[in-house]
């Protein structure tokens, strides 16, 4: 009898042992809301929502989950569970133009702050068996200014022609042109208000009725997007 009534007591202790653990066992895990910016149209449900361990973003992202479909395209809660305690760095967007990569027109938060290139927001701390609630991650229409420019030599290789245009309306201040082989060049004719999507032309460069280069041309823009200043340099290669 005493033998049988260890034994028991044993496994009643092995069971209480494994009840207690279990209760004391949790789940490390990150939650959080996206929230449509107010005066902003769009849709924040299914947007991707990535952890970077780089301040800049850059790398593959540590894990990756999808915000979730809660029926309010200005509100979507997330979630992420089995996550390494560490300190990462939060951005959620949607690819609406389907190129792969966060670019104009998408939609993107980051935590604690609002998104630019290169700029995660704030440090987030994940604690192994705890749960870290981010709170809401403001949403908004990430906007890009894009410059396209292409170049063509006309009467026998003798001139180059340059035409570019904005996607947004701008007031370009200087276009400087680097030609290979005789330096930068600035076009006096281009600066002033440019509409988004018109074609602007930089024609007639020529060398006195030698041949114009080939190659790589830079053509280095200056001005105002709004109250944003910019300097963006955009290469063309001329046949």
């Amino acid at each position: 009898m005493l033998r049988r009534y260890l034994s028991l007591g044993l496994v009643t202790i092995l069971a209480a042992g494994a009840f207690m653990g279990s209760l004391c066992s949790k789940e490390t895990k990150l939650i959080g809301e996206l929230i449509l910016q107010t005066g902003q149209t769009g849709d924040v449900q299914n947007c991707r929502v990535q952890l970077f361990e780089k301040s800049d973003l850059t790398g593959t992202p540590v894990k990756e989950v999808r915000s979730q479909t809660s029926g309010d395209a200005t509100r979507a809660p997330f979630e992420f569970t089995d996550i390494i305690p560490g300190y990462y760095y939060l951005i959620a967007w949607k690819d609406l133009n389907a190129d792969g990569e966060l670019s104009d027109k998408d939609i993107v938060g980051v935590h604690g702050g609002e998104y630019r290139p290169g700029y995660g927001g704030t440090q987030v701390t994940v604690s192994e068996g705890k749960t870290m609630d981010v709170g809401e991650i403001v949403m908004l229409i990430y906007k890009e200014l894009k410059i396209t420019a292409t170049g063509s030599r006309s009467q026998g290789g003798t001139v180059t022609d340059f035409s570019y245009t904005f996607n947004y309306d701008v007031t370009l201040s200087k276009l400087t042109i680097t030609f290979p082989g005789y330096g930068d060049y600035e076009d006096q004719n281009a600066p002033g208000a440019k509409t988004a999507g018109t074609a602007y032309k930089s024609e007639g460069w020529n060398a006195g009725g030698d041949p114009m280069p080939t190659g790589d041309h830079t053509l280095n823009f200056v001005g105002l997007w709004g109250s944003v200043a910019f300097d963006v340099d955009v290469i063309v290669n001329v046949n």
